[in-house]
């Protein structure tokens, strides 16, 4: 069974988890963020996070651990989030990624001009500085 604990952005094994997948801290403990630890039977499979933007959400790195890699955990961790944002009142979710493109596109992301963004996604750290060349991505959430 898959479950999502609520983590502090300082939490060690967060920060741990995405410097080993090669994806920003900088901006970690700015406010407004949430972030969660996915597990599988009492064992973390996986990371990631999200800023609330009223109808939007920003998804932060979703990672899954190299030893959990393979398995579905991917998608288990993106669906889980997308569970959650949804509960948090979002419609349209929006992420940033230099190298997953094809991995968000098999779970109904779509490559999206960044002026078709919302000011309050373009606006974001994510956007403007840390992930500035990264591709956009965009999907409505179900």
């Amino acid at each position: 069974m898959i479950s999502m604990v609520s983590t502090q952005a300082s939490a060690p094994e967060l920060k741990n988890a995405l410097l080993a997948g090669d994806l920003p801290i900088e901006d970690l403990d700015e406010p407004g963020r949430s972030f969660f630890r996915v597990e599988r039977d009492g064992v973390a499979i996986g990371y990631c996070g999200f800023e609330l933007y009223g109808d939007d959400a920003l998804i932060r790195s979703i990672v899954v651990p190299p030893e959990h890699r393979g398995r579905g955990f991917g998608r288990a961790v993106t669906e889980a989030l997308l569970t959650e944002v949804r509960n948090a009142g979002a419609r349209r979710t929006w992420l940033l990624t230099n190298t997953a493109v094809p991995f968000f596109e098999r779970l109904g992301f779509v490559r999206t001009e960044r002026a078709g963004a919302p000011p309050s996604i373009l606006e974001t750290r994510q956007a403007t500085s840390i992930c500035a060349s990264a591709a956009l991505m965009s999907r409505e959430v179900s």
